[in-house]
């Protein structure tokens, strides 16, 4: 009795923490934003990969256009984290989103002028990349400012689910858009939907600071207590070296490869490359869900190590297929892996940090993970160039990231026990 009693209770309290999330103003409308932002820019980036590759025939330039993005994410977010931490972190996320949908309403006008080059996607990857910057590091430290620790791992797989669940339609329906309508109305449709996303972040309101020294505090010298403070962690150490390895050996023959893999190996079209980023988003989503659900707060770095592993294994067996079916059910399994990895660590890190210093170490942990994929970009693109063809530089990129993981497993006691 007293057994069913305890089970009771605790499912009583996993309730209440779901209630309770649901009953926060802030993090309903973070939600609604995320649900937003996430939307609209699966539409652009979908259908800017498609132009370039489909419409302007410039497959293998799709490596300049990442570089384009990434070079400034790189440079800004070695500030953004500082910067999130000595202001409100909400109006940074609005002004990026703001900024980002009046962007794309230039751009539309840019397609009815004429004119559109790969050279016009190019400047505004870099306008965007500046703004991502600023948006993730102060997205990464808002969270816990609005939510008590113990929901941390779920509130992360809510707003997770919430971007994977767009991620699957977004490409579809942009796809049925360039299908019988044109690319302008994919591109206004996403800067209706960021500026309705920064209306949304723009009405939330976080707790004011008490501690105003941060304020008095020379800019560079917060800078520096940043990374003074990450370098005195062996965990969040090798947090970031983990992230590393990922961006490099995945995201360059990921985001480049994909469109390139739908046209050369499976001899797909736009609707066949949004069958498949949709396939990776529903294991995103089903990853999400089963930690949202599980609530894991214990064993996270354990949990994140082993999904890893199968994650590479999977993005592996994708590189090898040749029907459009099997390439989703492996893109799907990767998904899974992809969320079981990332929220437990995110969480992990919103528990083990102070608030303060909250910001820092997320814009430090972003600006070690996307360090090296210009890097990515850049070997893909000259490997490409070679000849290679792009599900050999796929299953070789995945191979290592899958020797990594398991060598991090056995090796690093800290992470693998990490809670």
């Amino acid at each position: 009795m007293a057994v069913r009693d305890g089970a009771v209770q605790r499912l009583e309290n996993e309730l209440g923490e779901q209630s309770s999330l649901f009953k926060n103003k802030n993090f309903l409308l973070l939600w609604g934003a995320a649900l937003l932002s996430s939307f609209g820019i699966s539409f652009f980036l979908f259908s800017e990969s498609w132009y370039v590759v489909n419409v302007l025939g410039l497959e293998a330039s799709l490596g300049i256009l990442y570089i384009a993005s990434s070079i400034p994410r790189l440079l800004f977010m070695m500030i953004s984290g500082t910067v999130a931490d000595r202001y409100s972190k909400t109006k940074i996320m609005f002004l990026s989103d703001f900024i980002r949908g009046l962007l794309l309403v230039g751009l539309v006008v840019w397609f009815f002028l004429g004119g559109i080059t790969l050279w016009t996607f190019v400047l505004f990857a870099f306008l965007f990349g500046i703004l991502d910057a600023f948006f993730w590091a102060a997205e990464s430290a808002v969270i816990p400012s609005i939510i008590d620790k113990e929901q941390l791992t779920r509130g992360n797989s809510i707003i997770q689910m919430t971007n994977q669940a767009s991620f699957i339609l977004a490409p579809m329906i942009a796809a049925a858009i360039i299908a019988f309508g044109n690319y302008q109305i994919v591109f206004i449709t996403t800067a209706v939907m960021l500026v309705i996303a920064s209306l949304l972040i723009f009405l939330m309101r976080t707790p004011a600071k008490v501690d105003n020294s941060k304020g008095q505090e020379k800019f560079w010298d917060t800078f520096k207590e940043g990374l003074v403070y990450v370098k005195g962690s062996r965990v969040i150490t090798l947090i970031i070296a983990t992230t590393i390895f990922i961006n490099l050996f995945i995201v360059g023959p990921m985001t480049m490869g994909l469109p390139l893999f739908v046209k050369k190996q499976l001899e797909g079209s736009a609707l066949d490359f949004s069958f498949l980023e949709s396939g990776m988003a529903v294991g995103m989503l089903i990853g999400s869900v089963v930690v949202g659900v599980l609530n894991i707060k214990h064993n996270r770095g354990r949990v994140s190590l082993l999904s890893l592993i199968f994650g590479g294994v999977s993005f592996v067996a994708l590189s090898f297929t040749t029907e459009l079916w099997l390439s989703i059910v492996c893109l799907s399994l990767f998904g899974i892996s992809l969320s079981m990895c990332n929220i437990p660590f995110i969480a992990a890190l919103q528990s083990l940090v102070e608030e303060e210093m909250l910001g820092r170490v997320m814009g430090l942990v972003s600006l070690a993970s996307m360090g090296l994929i210009p890097v990515s970009f850049a070997i893909t693109s000259a490997v490409l160039a070679m000849g290679v063809s792009i599900h050999h530089i796929m299953a070789i990129g995945a191979s290592l990231l899958t020797l990594y993981s398991m060598f991090a497993f056995m090796r690093f006691k800290e992470l693998r026990e990490l809670d």
